[in-house]
């Protein structure tokens, strides 16, 4: 029974260390990948990219709302207004492409809507996703705390490593106990 125990320890344990170095180095990707990682592909620039940039920053500033037909269009159903829009994303979800339009209220709320400008659904995340996503990029009410992250996140790949060799050392020892016996 002791054996049996030991072995699904063993065997349970080098699947999950594989799989807690495979998280937390993605982890630790996601979370710098635009500081340490992203390089981007560029095949072509706006001659004027610099100042195109600085025009669209200088409108924001000054509150200019630069915002699709479609989600013009939405604006008619009084569930929100041009006012009310903290930004916009377009991305292809499933059934295809939405504009996501994230609202400046209380409840963070998220409109989805179609090219067609009709507002598909309302929605917003509760509150403890929101902290939960917050608690995992290593920020909170502001608070950045992302380098207790990744020293954690080193240490996590370190210790993972180090079992995993280790296991692969036991593995290997058995190997040459059991050869031995056979032997004799």
């Amino acid at each position: 029974m002791r054996k049996t125990i030991l072995n699904v320890h063993l065997y349970v344990g080098l699947i999950l260390g594989v799989t807690i170095l495979m998280l937390s180095v993605t982890g630790l990707y996601l979370n710098h990948q635009h500081d340490w990682f992203h390089k981007q592909n560029i095949h072509y620039i706006n001659p004027n990219y610099d100042e195109i940039t600085e025009e669209a920053i200088q409108l924001a500033h000054q509150g200019e709302r630069n915002v699709p037909n479609a989600v013009e269009v939405a604006t008619t159903s009084n569930l929100f207004t041009i006012e009310d829009i903290v930004s916009v994303n377009y991305a292809y979800h499933g059934l295809g492409y939405f504009y996501y339009v994230h609202l400046n209220d209380e409840l963070g709320t998220i409109a989805v809507v179609t090219e067609q400008g009709e507002v598909a659904k309302l929605y917003s995340d509760p509150a403890i996703k929101k902290w939960m996503h917050d608690l995992h990029t290593g920020i909170v009410d502001g608070f950045n705390f992302i380098f207790i992250n990744d020293i954690t996140t080193v240490g996590i790949i370190l210790l993972t490593v180090t079992g995993i060799i280790l296991s692969f050392r036991i593995l290997k020892a058995r190997t040459k106990v059991k050869r031995k016996y056979k032997t004799n």
